[in-house]
Parts: structure tokens; C-alpha cells; sequence
């Protein structure tokens, strides 16, 4: 089943259910919004908004208990970053993803 939810950067990082994977500090002037996407073997997240320079990129832990992480992107005017794990058993069952910033 695939499932779509808009959310903030920060409502985003709390969807790591407490594992908060190699995710790196929110960009501190930020007033952007990031949309996400997933499915049973990929994450996707893309961003707007933020400060200039700014780049986002999806991290998901895979249930082989790897982690999948997708290419830098954007975050001032948008450009979607997915993390595959379809071929490391799908996404693991804690759901735990997340947007990473630098």
C-alpha cells in the first residue's frame, strides 16, 4: 500500500520512531516543508523553502539492517531523493526513515 503525507522537517525526523538514523541537524533558518513518500521497499522525500545551499536526501533503514540512503537534492526549490531497499528485504518493519540535511 502506498501512503502519501506532507509534513515539516522536524514532523518528519520524529517519523524515525526513536531511531534516528545517520541523520544530520535541521538547517537552522528552517522554514521549508518537505513532502514525503513510501512504500513497502522505498522512502522519498523532497523539500522547499530552505535557506540557500541547503540539500536534502531520504535515509531508510533496510530489513537486512541496512541503510539505504538516496542522492542529495535540493531543498530551497525542490527535486525528490529515494532510498531503495528492494533488494535488501524491503524497508524494516519500525518504519524508521527520515530526511537528512546538510
Amino acid at each position: 500500500m502506498v501512503r502519501r503525507r506532507a509534513a515539516t522537517a522536524l514532523a518528519s525526523l520524529a517519523l524515525a520512531t526513536g531511531t534516528l538514523l545517520a541523520v544530520g541537524a535541521t538547517p537552522a533558518a528552517a522554514a521549508g516543508s518537505c513532502s514525503q513518500w513510501w512504500d513497502e521497499n522505498t522512502y522519498g522525500v523532497t523539500c522547499r523553502g530552505y535557506a540557500s545551499g541547503t540539500q536534502v536526501r531520504a535515509t531508510a533503514r533496510c530489513a537486512n539492517e541496512t541503510v539505504a540512503t538516496g542522492d542529495w537534492k535540493n531543498a530551497v526549490t525542490g527535486g525528490w531523493s529515494y532510498a531503495y531497499c528492494d533488494n535488501r528485504g524491503g524497508r524494516h518493519s519500525s518504519d524508521s526513515m527520515a530526511p537528512s540535511f546538510r
